[in-house]
């Protein structure tokens, strides 16, 4: 990103950070000959959201959920009208402040207005609270109804013990109703929750704006007494449907399990069990078309003329028989006129044209249409032939289908989706086609309806997208304020949309109703190079800035797309000033060099405030709790073992159910047997703030993990594993991956759970006494009053001069730069030699033990760089180094471990693991540490850990809480690190959290003459110019292998 000092982040390390292994190598293996930023970090426990749809604007969010949920839109808070009535009335004078002349006065008739402002506004928010409840209540009732319904038939049923009666007519029919059953709940509790929130959102805008404290009383008193926030209800309805279709699967498998007591007999169902020989007759039927056998159909069917239910026996089994059995079999019971060709099936209300569109069975739906099956009939889902037909690609049928009702064509389901929309999302285009010839519909016909053309976009559909446009469609936001050259730049993998949309009149650069964001902004943030790319090359403004003022840099940044953000600095408008990567990071507003000045500017500052989100304010609730101050290091293992376990959010996610979908709403929860370890829940599917999940045991042998899979309301268990002791022990490595599969109730495997660990031991030997040896944190001081907070002093201060350690075969710490070392034409591991083997290679290359231990006892303290060149190639223990090293003398201990990749590739087989790898390093350290106290109390020399590996920074932390640890990055894969919340890409946010900000201008091409002048000015003590930081920056890391830190560091 140029040749600027670039900003390094530190950061204390703490529990978030992961085991992937995605750091470049440290030394001599960094990326030659480019120019790129990298970053230390001193890690500490961060919070940190990478998922931006939790900070989405919460109107939008509403606006989002009324357009997935439309048979709720009209229920919902309106959010919307509620701030806009804040917003009128806050105009009506309130008190106004003490130091205002004739305050007294006005007092009393500035609080008969806002007493008045507070009845009109919660009058208001009164009649939203029982518009929710009153459509609660009804959905309620109705859910009850249902379910009451379907546990009935499964009643039925399950009381027919003869095999036939498992056949799918009366099986997946009532499956499918408590499938459908259990996802419209769960949008029920969607619209709980959502209205909840927006009640405490909305009372939280009142307090700001009317300078009260009502918001935890109203919703105590008020909200929360209210039948539709009451969750046990809904969690009743949601364990009971569990239940049921826990047992009816396990019934339809030859098993008879109850999961619950039974009902007691005042509620239970009447019914009359057919007789052994109808049930006999249903079962040769049956395996007659199982087997083809058309005579033998024929004659069974025949017999069946005689019972009295015949038809409804025979219809039922035929339409459960669409998608199974041959088209000769089908006719034969069509032939015998005992099938209701017109019925619908009593659960899912699907006629057999819904089957045969949803199968693909042609003859049944030719056998529909010609005796005039109703077209336009929709199921339980709200969906007609054509939705279905269209899902599945049947274009054929849906010719046939638009022929004989192009009424139709515009048709929408119970989730706003019209054939064309399924067409798009699916992506059937032979059927979009056939569609559009028929005049669907491609324009929105209302706020609540989906745009095909947005759809399209983010779906990434060429075609489909040419086929809209060249029909004039539209270029309209959709409910979250995007564009459709917005979905593209965001989710496309086909840039060239983007040309096309602009030859149709879209504007690149159209900011959206959301963030204000232009595409660009998009395509910066998730990613996407090829979109990014095209963007550029169309000409859109690089520099734009959004609602907050920042550039698609910041995003970038954020979010670790290097290559994004490379792309971005190569476009920059050079007609700014310079604009340094350290300007961006921070998040400098790019319209503010030389706009505003004088008045202008207090004026423009003063209106920034008075239109501050007051979302972003506190609860005026309880104080917060006393927290004790650090004083004293970092948190460390003094006994314990420290667990981590990490889940995968990619594309394949940690947890598969076998049936996909089968369980779309559903939460994880993580718990141990032991008794001081508070269980955990995470929703699902995984999100990137919840995937990190830490313990701390006392002893691995009896630490096992039970991970649970609920729906997301219930409490009725849908899979469980566990994770046995052996799994964590990690006897050869402290790092690992597990896959376990997952138990429904009846102990079917029906999944997997994937996971990796990382297991971290206390330190084996004896720790430096804490009232002994300083730590790096000093206590903290008193409150800052121009910044209202706490300040903390930290002991990093000076020069440290930089040393590669890594270990021998034979575990001893040795000094060397690379993880090979070329001998006699073969490159060999360092962990591959003894100590002694690594010596007589040092011998070889000239190395000088007796010059080297002179030189460093006499002159290193005035030439830190020239002791950090000759260390380097020592082929010297650290024992040895830190004995004759001049205790003045500070220390950065780079600890060189190989990432897995590396490891695999040099073929690292004698590697020692993390754990003892560590406790070897600090073992030296400690002992150097207690020699050098008793030679001299008053002065103790200052050590600093770094490594470019995740895994060795997190032991050295977690083992010790003395010496600071600094991860360090080259940019090579920093979507990684944010991911793993140890490198917040933000300096603003770095300075909130009370972190430390470093440069690494190692890789700076010095000018002409430098060494020279440096020289000269170390020797008149005034060479402060060369380690020139920018604000903010509390170090620099030189090409010279010297680590400076700031005299003092306020954090």
């Amino acid at each position: 990103l140029g040749t600027v000092p670039t900003p390094v982040l530190v950061q204390p390390l703490g529990l978030r950070l992961n085991r992937c292994e995605f750091i470049k190598g440290p030394g001599e293996r960094r990326l030659p000959q480019k120019s790129s930023p990298r970053f230390l970090s001193d890690l500490r426990s961060v919070t940190y959201k990478a998922d931006r749809s939790a900070h989405r604007k919460f109107g939008k969010q509403i606006q989002r959920r009324q357009l997935d949920l439309p048979e709720y839109a009209a229920s919902f808070v309106n959010y919307k009208a509620l701030k806009k009535l804040i917003k009128q009335l806050s105009a009506t004078p309130t008190i106004p402040a003490q130091s205002s002349a004739g305050a007294a006065q006005n007092v009393p008739e500035a609080q008969a207005a806002l007493r008045a402002n507070k009845e009109v506004f919660f009058f208001r928010l009164e009649r939203e609270i029982e518009k929710v409840n009153t459509f609660y209540l009804q959905k309620e009732a109705e859910f009850s109804l249902r379910l009451k319904t379907l546990v009935d038939k499964k009643r039925v049923i399950q009381s027919r013990t003869v095999p036939s009666s498992k056949a799918p007519a009366n099986f997946v029919a009532l499956f499918e109703g408590f499938q459908q059953f259990d996802g419209d709940l769960n949008k029920l509790q969607q619209f709980v929750e959502i209205n909840e929130t927006a009640m405490s959102k909305i009372l939280k805008k009142w307090d700001k704006t009317s300078k009260s404290r009502m918001k935890e009383l109203y919703l105590h008193r008020a909200v929360e007494v209210q039948p539709c926030f009451n969750r046990d209800v809904l969690r009743d309805l949601s364990d009971r449907a569990t239940t049921a279709r826990l047992e009816l699967e396990a019934w339809a498998e030859g098993e008879n399990i109850q999961f619950d007591a039974a009902r007691p007999v005042d509620r239970a169902v009447t019914f009359q069990p057919f007789g052994a020989d109808e049930e006999d007759l249903d079962l040769q039927i049956l395996q007659s078309a199982t087997a083809g056998n058309l005579q033998t159909l024929r004659e069974w069917t025949a017999k069946l003329q005689s019972s009295p239910d015949a038809r409804e026996r025979a219809t039922r089994t035929f339409l459960a028989a669409i998608n199974e059995f041959s088209d000769d079999v089908l006719a034969v019971l069509l032939e015998s006129g005992l099938v209701d060709i017109y019925a619908e099936d009593d659960i899912n209300e699907r006629n057999c044209l819904h089957e045969a569109a949803i199968s693909g069975r042609g003859f049944v739906f030719k056998s529909g249409l010609v005796a005039g099956v109703d077209i336009s009939r929709s199921d339980v889902y709200g969906r007609l032939p054509l939705h279905y037909a269209c899902i599945h690609g049947r274009v054929e049928m849906v010719k046939d289908l638009l022929a004989a009702g192009p009424h139709t064509v515009d048709a929408m389901d119970h989730d706003n989706f019209t054939p064309l929309i399924h067409s798009i999302v699916k992506g059937q285009l032979a059927c979009a086609e056939q569609l559009l010839h028929n005049n669907a519909r491609i324009d929105p016909a209302s706020e609540s309806d989906h745009i095909p053309l947005n759809l399209a976009c983010q779906h990434g559909s060429l075609p489909i997208v040419e086929m809209l446009l060249e029909r004039r469609a539209q270029l309209l936001p959709d409910a979250e304020g995007l564009y459709p050259q917005h979905m593209v730049a965001r989710a496309s993998q086909s840039p060239q949309l983007l040309m096309m949309l602009k030859q149709h009149g879209a504007d690149l650069n159209q900011k959206d109703k959301l963030y204000q964001w232009t595409p660009l902004f998009h395509a910066a943030s998730e990613g996407c190079v090829d979109c990014l790319r095209a963007l550029l090359e169309l000409g859109v403004d690089a520099d734009v800035v959004d609602e907050k003022g920042l550039a698609a840099m910041y995003y970038a940044a954020w979010e670790g797309h290097l290559e994004c953000m490379l792309l971005l600095w190569s476009h920059r408008n050079n007609s700014h000033p310079p604009q340094k990567p350290f300007d961006i990071l921070n998040g400098l507003r790019l319209q503010e060099a030389g706009h505003l000045a004088g008045s202008h500017m207090e004026d423009a500052t003063t209106t920034l405030e008075s239109t501050e989100i007051v979302d972003g304010i506190p609860d005026l609730s309880l104080p917060p709790p006393i927290i004790p101050l650090r004083r004293y290091g970092h948190n460390f293992l003094d006994k314990k073992v420290f667990i981590q376990i990490l889940f995968d959010t990619g594309n394949s996610g940690s947890i598969i159910f076998d049936q996909a979908g089968r369980h779309p709403a559903a939460r994880l929860t993580i718990s141990s047997k032991l008794s001081d370890l508070i269980p955990r829940t995470i929703m699902l599917p995984i999100q990137e703030d919840s995937r990190l999940i830490s313990f701390q045991v006392d002893n691995l042998e009896t630490f096992a993990v039970d991970f649970e899979i609920f729906p997301t309301f219930g409490s009725k268990v849908i899979a469980k594993t566990v994770a046995l002791p052996t799994v964590f022990r990690a006897e050869i490595s402290s790092t690992g991956s597990c896959c376990l599969p997952l138990f429904d109730p009846r102990l079917r495997s029906i999944g997997q759970l994937r996971f990796g660990f990382q297991v971290i031991k206390p330190y084996h030997g004896d720790p430096l006494e804490i009232t002994h040896f300083a730590t790096y944190w000093k206590a903290t001081s008193a409150i800052d009053s121009e910044h209202n907070g706490l300040v903390t002093g930290s002991s990093l201060s000076g020069d440290h001069v930089q040393l590669f350690v890594q270990l021998t075969r034979d575990r001893i710490p040795v000094l060397y730069p690379c993880f090979t070392i070329l001998h006699h034409g073969i490159e060999l591991p360092i962990c591959h030699l003894t100590y002694s083997q690594f010596q007589v290679i040092g011998v070889e290359k000239g190395v000088n033990r007796l010059d080297l231990f002179q030189h460093l006892q006499t002159r290193a303290v005035d030439d830190l760089a020239q002791a950090h060149r000759m260390l380097a190639s020592s082929f010297l223990s650290l024992k040895e180094v830190l004995q004759h090293l001049p205790i003045g003398v500070n220390v950065n201990l780079s600890i060189l471990y190989p990432s897995a990749a590396e490891e695999q590739v040099l073929n690292m087989v004698s590697l020692a693991d993390v754990n003892s790898f560590a406790d070897t390093i600090l073992t030296v350290v400690f002992d150097h540490a207690r020699v050098s106290r008793d030679q001299n109390p008053e002065f103790m020399r200052s050590v600093v850990f770094t490594s470019y590996n995740p895994n060795i920074c997190v032991a050295l932390n977690w083992k010790q809480p003395n010496y600071p640890v600094l991860l360090c990055n080259d940019l090579g894969q920093i979507r990684d690190l944010t991911r793993g919340n140890v490198v917040p890409a933000l300096v603003e946010t770095i300075k909130e959290l009370g972190l430390v900000l470093v440069a690494d201008t190692s890789d700076e091409v010095e000018p002409s003459g430098y060494k020279e002048a440096l020289g000269a000015a170390n020797a008149m003590g005034v060479a402060e110019w060369a380690y020139r930081m920018p604000d903010g920056v509390n170090g620099a890391m030189k090409a010279n292998g010297i680590l400076r830190f700031n005299d003092m560091i306020d954090m």
